[in-house]
């Protein structure tokens, strides 16, 4: 039988600042340990604004929440994935090495290899492109699979739409029930209903906490509209109502245990109000990079800090597991979807520029 692989593959690729560029690349030679995944489609992240008006990011293919069909596949990586020709999966953008303590333990996002503070930053979705294999990035037909490609196997009937949900809700999984110990009984506060934001709410509730607010601004109102479907039991838009008032009033004053903030938060304004009414012995989620975290506050308190690096197998696992349920209205999070020819307004739009009340936008690859 002829080989019924193509001769060239496109892929949208930053070329520049806010520029994105069509281009096709030959179907590259594979080794024993290499895989291609033809895309269904991928999500654009959260962080993939940034990076697409970044000056550091240049050039660069785009694009990390994957969900495709397993196209190719060389004999040993079919023995070490244990996936077969046909199956479906979704990936993650590390490319750890396998073999550092990090990796051995299994938290393969603190590879030096795949780490934002390590060295080489091997991800999907930050790659240079220019060089061979080429096809590094997600808004494209097909995808390289090298031999550390991570993977997670999905049902052949989930949506692939809904599958490109498996990073953003995984990184809410982590953030708030892994790493901040969102549960039964808390009280908890999600600042900034973007992806991950709603992530975070339907982990918080899928882990039993007893009320999630979430907060965002008026810009945000379609996410606020569609947060109590997916578990939030309250939500406040901050740009005219008070933060702390609100949330001593749905709390009846008993404060928070839990505060999962999404946002940047330049300055720490955020993190001002929140130290507020956390409650003796609160766990907090920062993100705020522009100011220290006042010690003295913490030691009063008993606080428990920390702050996002990515997520962990189990929480897309996990993650994977809530979107499969049929629990949750998870179509109404996908708002959009935009071909190859669109990916410059697909990641405009998942910024809030020029469409309005997107949430979740997918490329896919195949649309006309």
């Amino acid at each position: 039988m002829a080989d019924a692989t193509p001769k060239s593959v496109r892929i949208a690729v930053k070329s520049g600042i806010e520029k994105t560029e069509l281009k096709e690349f030959p179907w590259p030679s594979l080794g024993p340990t290499d895989g291609m995944l033809k895309i269904e489609a991928c999500g654009v992240g959260g962080a993939e604004p940034e990076v697409y008006r970044g000056e550091k990011w240049v050039p660069v293919a785009m694009g990390h929440q994957i969900v495709g069909t397993v196209e190719a596949l060389g004999p040993l990586a079919e023995k070490m994935w244990k996936v077969k020709k046909g199956e479906r999966i979704v990936i993650q953008e590390y490319l750890p090495c396998k073999q550092c303590k990090w990796c051995l333990k299994g938290e393969y996002r603190f590879c030096p290899d795949a780490d934002f503070f390590g060295g080489a930053l091997q991800r999907v979705g930050l790659m240079d492109y220019t060089d061979p294999p080429h096809l590094v990035g997600g808004f494209a037909e097909y995808i390289y699979l090298p031999w550390n490609t991570v993977i997670h196997r999905i049902p052949q009937d989930l949506p692939a739409h809904l599958a490109t949900l498996a990073i953003p809700i995984g990184n809410g999984v982590q953030w708030a029930t892994m790493d901040v110990n969102a549960g039964p009984g808390k009280n908890v506060l999600i600042i900034g209903p973007g992806q991950q934001g709603l992530g975070a709410v339907l982990a918080s509730k899928e882990a039993g906490a007893e009320k999630v607010i979430l907060a965002g601004m008026t810009r945000d109102q379609t996410r606020l509209d569609l947060a109590p479907k997916l578990g939030a039991d309250h939500v406040i838009n901050v740009s005219n109502e008070n933060l702390t008032e609100k949330v001593n009033e749905y709390t009846k004053g008993g404060g928070v245990d839990v505060v999962v903030d999404t946002t940047g938060d330049p300055g720490g304004k955020n993190m001002e109000q929140y130290l507020e009414f956390a409650n003796m012995g609160a766990y907090l989620w920062v993100n705020c990079f522009d100011t220290g975290v006042p010690v003295r506050a913490v030691k009063k308190k008993y606080l428990t800090v920390r702050s996002g690096r990515g997520r962990t197998y189990q929480a897309t696992e996990r993650a994977l597991q809530i979107i499969t349920s049929g629990k949750y209205p998870l179509e109404e999070m996908c708002t959009h979807s935009y071909g190859l020819d669109d990916v410059d307004l697909a990641i405009k739009a998942t910024a809030g520029r020029e469409v309005e009340g997107a949430i979740h936008v997918v490329v896919e690859p195949w649309k006309k």
